[in-house]
C-alpha cells in the first residue's frame, strides 16, 4: 500500500533531457526476492496495471502502522549479504541508450524515494513534472508526486518528503501527499540531507553557494554556511551536518542549533592533480564521520574517519580504489558500494571495514551493469541499471 493520496497519473511518457533522451517510462511492479549473493543481469519483473497511490486511511501521522505499510525486513549484521527484495521501477531503456541517473533518498522507516534525470552543469536534474517514485517496504513502486519544479535533490524523514529544485524546497506530507510547506530559495538546490528533526540544503553551484538549515515545522530558513565551493557530498547524523571546505583543509560541523564548529583535516591535497573537491564528507557511521580523499584524478582513493563530536582526526586511514569508500551507516552495519571502470572487482555492495577499507560478504553484479547507486540506508538499498532496462531497486540484507 502506498502512502500518498490521489490516483497514479499517466506514466507513459518520454523524458527528453540530456543523457536520458527517449527514455520511455512504463508501469512495472516488483519481483520476488533473491537468495544468492550474485545478482542476475536483469531483474525479473512482472507487468502490472497502474495502481492507486491513495492510502486506505490517510492520517497526519507518518508511522508505518498508521500508513498501513510494514518496514523492510531487518538486515543481518553478520555473514554474507544478499538481495532480499527486488523491485523493478517504471523506468526502462534500450541496450544502446544511456541509463538514467537516480536521485534517491531513504526515510528512517525504510521507504525509498527516487526521481530520474540527467546531468546538467555538474548536477543531476529531473525535468519539472517528472515522477517521484516511492517503494514502501516490500511493496511495488508507486508514484508519490509529480513536482512542478525540476528536481535536483530529495530527502525524507518520518513525516515529510522534501523535494529540492531550481527555486524551491517543497515539503510533502507523507501520510496524505499534501504539499505541506514551500521555501523559496535564491539559488538552485544542489544537495539535501535530513536528520534529527532538521533539513539541510546546499544551494548554488560548485563555484560557491550557501548551506541553509530548516526546521520542518517552521517557515524559517537560516543560512549556516557560505563556504560550499566544490562541496559535492554532505554527511548528516544525530549531531548535525558535516562537509569539507574547498581545498580539503577544513572539516565543518553545523550542529542542530546552528552552531558552527571546524577543525583541520590534517590532509594535504594536490590541487593540480586532484582538484579542490578531492576530499568529501561521505557519511556519519556511529560516532565517526567518514571522509574520502580521491587522488590522481580519481584513480586512487583513501578514507579517513573523524570524531563526530570533536572533529579530531584522522582516527583511521584506510586504502581504497576509485569507485569505493562510498560507505553508509545501516542496520546491517557499515556498507560500501564498489562501481566503476577502474575498479578491478567492480559492481558490488558489501560490508565495509572502517579500519582496513576492505569490502567483504558482498552482493556481486554483472560486469555489464551500466550503473550502480546511489546506496541508501538505514535499510541497505541500491539502484541498479542493468545492461538494459528496467531500472530496479535492490534491498540488501
Amino acid at each position: 500500500m502506498a502512502i500518498y493520496g490521489g490516483p497514479v497519473r499517466n506514466l507513459h511518457f518520454v523524458v527528453t533531457a540530456g543523457a536520458v533522451a527517449a527514455l520511455v517510462l512504463v508501469v512495472a511492479s516488483c519481483s520476488g526476492g533473491e537468495t544468492g549473493s550474485t545478482a542476475p543481469p536483469s531483474a525479473p519483473a512482472q507487468s502490472a496495471p497502474a495502481q492507486s497511490a491513495r492510502s486506505a486511511t490517510p492520517t497526519a501521522s507518518a508511522s508505518q502502522h498508521a500508513l498501513g505499510v510494514s518496514p523492510p525486513a531487518t538486515p543481518t549484521t553478520t555473514g554474507r549479504l544478499r538481495v532480499v527484495f527486488r523491485d523493478a521501477l517504471p523506468v526502462t531503456y534500450r541496450a544502446d541508450q544511456a541509463a538514467p541517473t537516480a536521485i534517491g533518498t531513504e526515510a528512517p522507516d525504510g521507504s525509498v524515494f527516487a526521481a530520474f534525470g540527467s546531468e546538467q552543469a555538474g548536477s543531476v536534474v529531473a525535468p519539472a513534472g517528472s515522477a517521484v517514485y516511492v517503494v514502501d517496504g516490500d511493496q511495488p513502486a508507486q508514484v508519490a508526486e509529480h513536482p512542478t519544479i525540476p528536481v535536483t535533490a530529495l530527502a525524507a524523514d518520518d513525516t515529510y518528503l522534501y523535494v529540492g529544485g531550481s527555486s524551491q524546497i517543497v515539503a510533502y506530507d507523507r501520510a496524505t501527499g499534501v504539499r505541506a510547506r514551500t521555501w523559496n530559495v535564491a539559488q538552485p538546490v544542489r544537495l539535501m540531507a535530513a536528520s534529527a528533526g532538521r533539513l539541510w540544503a546546499v544551494l548554488g553551484g560548485l563555484t560557491g553557494g550557501q548551506v541553509v538549515e530548516i526546521k520542518p515545522g517552521s517557515r524559517r530558513m537560516t543560512t549556516v554556511g557560505t563556504d560550499t565551493a566544490n562541496v559535492t557530498s554532505v554527511a548528516a547524523g544525530p549531531q548535525g551536518i558535516y562537509y569539507v571546505e574547498s581545498g580539503g583543509a577544513t572539516i565543518v560541523h553545523i550542529s542542530r542549533d546552528g552552531t558552527r564548529q571546524q577543525a583541520p583535516t590534517n590532509q594535504t591535497v594536490n590541487l593540480q592533480l586532484s582538484g579542490p573537491a578531492a576530499i568529501q564528507a561521505i557519511s556519519v557511521i556511529g560516532d565517526q564521520v567518514l571522509v574520502v580523499h580521491n587522488a590522481g584524478q580519481g584513480l586512487d582513493s583513501s578514507s579517513q574517519t573523524y570524531n563526530a563530536s570533536t572533529l579530531a582526526g584522522p582516527l583511521a586511514n584506510a586504502p581504497g580504489t576509485a569507485g569505493s569508500n562510498h560507505a553508509i551507516s545501516s542496520l546491517a552495519g557499515p556498507v560500501d558500494l564498489l562501481s566503476g571502470e577502474n575498479v578491478t572487482d567492480s559492481n558490488k555492495v558489501g560490508r565495509y571495514n572502517l579500519s582496513t577499507g576492505r569490502v567483504t560478504d558482498a552482493v556481486t553484479y554483472p560486469q555489464d551493469t551500466k550503473g550502480l547507486g546511489p546506496l541508501l540506508g538505514p535499510y541497505p538499498a541500491v539502484f541498479v541499471d542493468p545492461a538494459k532496462g528496467p531500472v530496479y531497486l535492490d534491498r540488501i540484507g
